[in-house]
Formats: structure tokens, sequence, C-alpha cells
């Protein structure tokens, strides 16, 4: 439980980083543009670039708290 408290919590901090633009974008854009490259859609604009990484961290940390909510369950 403790692991994902503090995933949670670097989460957090990752996208209060990207929000507030503590973290930079040629950093970011070099993920999303790989990502979206391997998936085969086309990458973000750099306007809606801060926000679509907010999505994908959010994204993550549901995943991740809900994949371990079932183990939890099962276990």
């Amino acid at each position: 439980m403790l692991y994902l408290l503090a995933f949670n919590g670097l989460m957090l901090l990752l996208a209060v980083g990207v929000g507030r633009g503590l973290v930079s974008l040629r950093f970011i854009d070099g993920f999303i543009t790989g990502l979206h490259s391997t998936i085969g859609i086309r990458t973000p604009t750099p306007d809606l670039l801060r926000r679509i990484v907010i999505v994908w961290i959010v994204s993550i940390a549901v995943i991740v708290d809900a994949l371990f909510g079932l183990l939890r369950w099962v276990i």
C-alpha cells in the first residue's frame, strides 16, 4: 500500500510540474512523439501538448490503481 501511495504522489508531482511548466516541453515532446509514432496516430500540436501529457499521467495513475485494487481483491 505504501508503494501505491508513493506512486500516486510521484504522479501528482509530475502532473503539477507539467501543468505549471516546470518540466520542459522538449523533454515531454520526445516521449509523446515516440509514443504516437509507435501507435500510428498524429502528434499533438505544441499548444495542446501539456494537456495531453496531463491526461496521459492521470490515465496511467488510474490504470495502476485499478490493477492494484484488483490484485488486492484477488489475493
